[in-house]
């Protein structure tokens, strides 16, 4: 993605939002792109939000293998300093304004974003610190690996997740204030189940009164859902065939889902990040 050099400040910021939508959407649609980029993420990149992360990865390809990227000046505190001439990755922040409540709260709401610029490992030389102890400093380890922790899940889960008997052939349900899981042997099925009606909720899907909506539009929300729990599961190294499937829908709803790719990844990983605060 080559940014126009003559965009600045908020042009440039509104620019890269419209590029992120885009980017968002075509990743949803692709099941082993999608599994590719979240297994980067976890080895050390969720330091920047995914929609960040897809930025940085389509102007700096090489991210994608070693996704080791930082600010100016956060580089110079690991004794790295940028190459003369280097372009930085320009990616978004948001523009927060502070809202002073009655009971004299303070709260931040979003009002837009504005771009900044950050720079790959390998647009830096280093000045002293070694190597290895730079390596050792950037990055974090996988959130789950291995044999899914159903527990952890439901003790970080905000909605109560019941398992039932009596679902019929219903997986699970949910009423926007519960979640129902059919009563299964597999931990990873039934954490996948849970993760689907968990972002059902989050992605506003219940009506007020906490009826899942039954309209024309379920098939498209089933994707967006699904498509969320297939992001979260392939992060705790769960192997998800089935959301697969429903992820090869989207071309159907392209219309209906046309700029939810985002909305979608903003669900699953504040699930993800839910979930590594509990474990």
């Amino acid at each position: 993605m080559d940014i126009p050099k003559e965009l600045k400040g908020k042009e440039l910021g509104d620019w890269m939002y419209e590029k992120l939508n885009v980017l968002c959407d075509n990743i949803c649609q692709d099941p082993e792109e999608l599994a590719t980029f979240v297994n980067r993420w976890t080895r050390g990149f969720h330091n920047y939000s995914m929609k960040n992360t897809f930025l940085i990865i389509v102007q700096k390809p090489e991210a994608l293998e070693n996704p080791l990227v930082a600010g100016y000046k956060h580089w110079n505190s690991l004794g790295r300093q940028v190459k003369k001439g280097e372009r930085s990755i320009r990616i978004l922040a948001p523009a927060k304004k502070r809202i002073e409540e009655k009971n004299g709260d303070e709260t931040f709401i979003v009002k837009g974003f504005f771009p900044v610029s950050v720079f790959h490992i390998s647009q830096t030389s280093k000045i002293e610190e070694s190597e290895q102890d730079l390596l050792d400093t950037i990055g974090c380890p996988d959130l789950i690996s291995g044999d899914v922790d159903f527990e952890t899940i439901v003790k970080a889960c905000p909605y109560p997740i019941k398992i039932q008997d009596n679902l019929g052939f219903s997986n699970g349900n949910t009423d926007g204030k519960n979640i129902n899981l059919a009563n299964k042997s597999n931990k990873a099925s039934l954490a996948s189940t849970a993760i689907h009606e968990w972002a059902h909720i989050a992605l506003g899907h219940c009506k007020d009164d906490g009826i899942l909506f039954e309209t024309e539009e379920r098939s498209a929300r089933e994707i967006e859902a699904e498509t969320a729990s297939y992001i979260v599961t392939t992060c705790l190294g769960i192997e998800n065939n089935k959301s697969r499937l429903y992820i090869g829908n989207w071309g159907g709803n392209k219309e209906e889902l046309q700029h939810r790719g985002k909305k979608i990844i903003s669900v699953a990983e504040s699930i993800i990040r839910e979930i590594s605060r509990g474990d």
